[in-house]
């Protein structure tokens, strides 16, 4: 008997969600609450900032991956002078001036022929070094160009950046050092955001969709690497690379200024046109980040609900949804195409007039015999290399908007969810637990109180029930016990000591579960009742299995113990995985056993053996049980009868029968429905 409705129920009513609400819900989680307003150029340096700790653990790694890439533009900046000295020196026989007189004329003087050998062996040794000018480590990429035009597509490659601006010994040697730190970056962002998931309270499981779950741990953890690369090292590199370019342009060009200037005016034009977009980049990827994980949130819960689609012949309908949604995450990044191609409509007509007069101006210079065909060339050589810095420059700050809506999906995770911690007197529990005591307790989801004014009192040698109607609270009300949800007012006391002084993790070693819905792995048998006891013996497991009742159609199995369950144990009936269930709590031996309705899906003569193995347990520890049925309730040495947001009456079962109306009928409704 349910206490809550299942999410399925949403699809059996016909009131599938649009795309539109889906985006609302998730951004109308209170734990989510920050990612409601804009996304300020202040939060993205914040969050940023807030980043730098993950990346920091693998300095080594970076400080590798930044030498690599700095010495490397040595060598690429003097890629183009080759072929000036072989136009200017070599073949027309000019005479060395400038950068190149210093550097070869101690070395080969005027003689033409060493100046070629020289300039040969700089080439091949380059080659070996950085590869082709412009050239990239292609054959060690590991992007994916059919990613898919979505963020899911899209991020799948941020998760794996491994490439190199060269495609020599350094590009082999920087893409195999990106690769592993991209992962090891991603690593552990990725799994401090499923630990805060795993950690958080059940509450948040109330509202939280597992795919939007998913999409945060799986796709925005990837806006690390990205935001590393295009945020912090391309732009340095770039940067080094244009003042170094300035620099030599500089000492070998002094007596053109025009030429400094117009290489100096390319940054500023791109800079402002890309940073005068950031705000719109910024909540546009925003957007896109929502509406991939909506596509996911959407695919999740169909799947995990295809039993009752099928049941209901929904198969189109839910199909159309998914298609709904994921056209909805392709239209996002359509939009964001735009947006970009809007930019370069923007910059092309200003680049392109920068460029222009430049050409313009460096043909006059040579027609007037001021400059030489390999200036031109040089010059040439060193605008085509000065494009790409300038545009990762320029283009920093709308590229990092693309990953800092991703950080901020991460960062609220990150902010807002994780384990209730213990007050700051925190207690260890020394003692076996003899005493729980509920004292004046209010209890709910979120800010909403099922509960209110609950006192109960339970010693260890009793079995103890909770009873009441069908979504009165009594779930609810046991979820409190091992801190997945804490009160809202009122106290829970172990032996004296207030839960909130003891850590979870403590508590929880103390308190055996077997849950109304009952999961299990997708692992054998044994695996799954070792779960809370991995050092158990096999003597132990198959012990527990027979105090659980299912160590007979167990080895009955021709694999036994090691029959693979399945996903979620889909092979096995709901009476034999809740045996097995009851068998993983039992081998945990715990001081506080908790079970909510475990007879409920067994047969009367399993019922009766489970209930003779409790009452073997209750001896010297708490067992509590939510139940229905009468005569699980008459076993039990006091009944809590839960009634109109509190607990109403306590006693025995036929205490409670006599002198309780409400109970009575309780009662006689239960037993009407278990007839029937």
């Amino acid at each position: 008997m349910p206490e809550s409705t299942h999410p399925a129920a949403t699809i059996a009513n016909g009131a599938t969600a649009t795309i539109a609400s889906m985006a609302a819900d998730s951004r109308d989680n209170l734990l989510y609450v920050d990612e409601r307003a804009p996304l300020t150029a202040r939060e993205a340096w914040r969050l940023l900032a807030k980043t730098w700790p993950f990346v920091a653990r693998h300095r080594r790694l970076l400080a590798i991956k930044c030498a690599l890439a700095f010495f490397s533009l040595t060598f690429f900046l003097m890629m183009p002078w080759p072929l000036k000295i072989v136009i200017d020196n070599v073949i027309d026989g000019h005479r060395l001036t400038g950068i190149p007189a210093a550097i070869l004329t101690p070395l080969v003087g005027n003689d033409r022929a060493l100046m070629l050998a020289a300039v040969t062996l700089f080439l091949l040794a380059a080659v070996l070094l950085i590869g082709m000018v412009g050239g990239s480590a292609s054959g060690l990429d590991t992007r994916v160009e059919s990613g898919g035009l979505d963020q899911t597509g899209m991020t799948s490659n941020d998760a794996n950046i491994g490439d190199s601006l060269w495609n020599g010994l350094f590009g082999y040697l920087e893409t195999r050092v990106t690769i592993d730190l991209t992962q090891r970056m991603n690593q552990s962002l990725r799994t401090a955001i499923y630990e805060r998931f795993i950690r958080s309270p059940l509450a948040l499981y109330a509202d939280q969709k597992i795919g939007d779950a998913v999409f945060r741990v799986m796709y925005d953890s990837a806006s690390i690497g990205p935001a590393l690369y295009l945020g912090v090292i391309s732009p340095i590199a770039s940067m080094l690379m244009f003042v170094m370019a300035l620099l030599v342009l500089y000492a070998q060009f002094s007596n053109q200024p025009v030429i400094i200037g117009i290489a100096i005016l390319f940054l500023p034009v791109v800079a402002i046109g890309s940073g005068a977009f950031g705000k719109l980049v910024r909540s546009q990827s925003q957007a896109m980040r929502e509406s991939g994980s909506n596509v996911m949130a959407a695919f999740e819960e169909r799947i995990a609900q295809v039993q009752l689609i099928k049941a209901f012949g929904q198969e189109s309908r839910e199909t159309a949804a998914v298609d709904r949604a994921s056209w909805a995450s392709y239209r996002s990044t359509l939009k964001m195409l735009v947006i970009a191609a809007i930019l370069v409509m923007v910059l092309a007509p200003l680049v392109v007039g920068l460029l222009g007069y430049g050409i313009y101006y460096l043909f006059m210079q040579v027609i007037a015999g001021r400059m030489t065909l390999g200036d031109i060339v040089l010059l040439m050589s060193y605008g085509m290399m000065l494009v790409a810095p300038i545009s990762v420059i320029g283009g920093t700050w709308a590229m990092v908007q693309l990953q800092v809506a991703g950080l901020r999906r991460v960062h609220s995770v990150l902010d807002n969810l994780g384990e209730p911690r213990a007050d700051d007197h925190a207690c260890a529990l020394d003692q076996h637990i003899d005493s729980l005591e509920f004292r004046d307790v209010a209890i709910g989801h979120g800010n909403t109180s099922v509960l209110n004014h609950v006192s109960m009192s339970l010693r260890a040698g009793q079995m103890v029930a909770l009873a009441g109607p069908s979504g009165c609270g009594k779930t609810t009300l046991i979820y409190s016990i091992p801190r997945f949800l804490e009160p809202h007012a009122g106290a829970i006391f172990f032996d004296g000591l207030d839960s909130r002084n003891i850590p979870p993790a403590a508590l929880r070693a103390r308190v055996a579960f077997v849950f109304q819905s009952e999961s299990l792995f997708s692992r054998s048998i044994a695996d799954n009742i070792r779960y809370g006891n991995r050092g158990a013996s096999d003597a132990e497991v198959r012990e527990a299995a027979a105090m659980a009742g299912c160590a007979d159609f167990i080895e009955q199995l021709p694999d036994g113990y090691e029959t693979m369950l399945g996903r979620r144990g889909a092979r096995f009936s709901v009476g034999q995985k809740q045996r097995i269930a009851i068998a993983r709590a039992l081998l945990l031996r715990p001081e506080i056993m908790v079970l909510d309705e475990p007879t409920a899906p067994l047969d009367p003569s399993a019922e009766s053996n489970l209930i003779q193995t409790l009452r073997a347990l209750s001896r010297d520890r708490i067992v509590l049980i939510v139940a229905h049925r009468p005569d699980t309730l008459a076993t039990c040495d006091r009944v809590f009868f839960i009634d109109r947001g509190t607990v109403a009456a306590s006693g025995t079962h036929l205490e409670l029968a006599t002198t309780n109306a409400a109970y009575r009928a309780y009662i006689a409704r239960t037993a009407s429905e278990i007839q029937s």
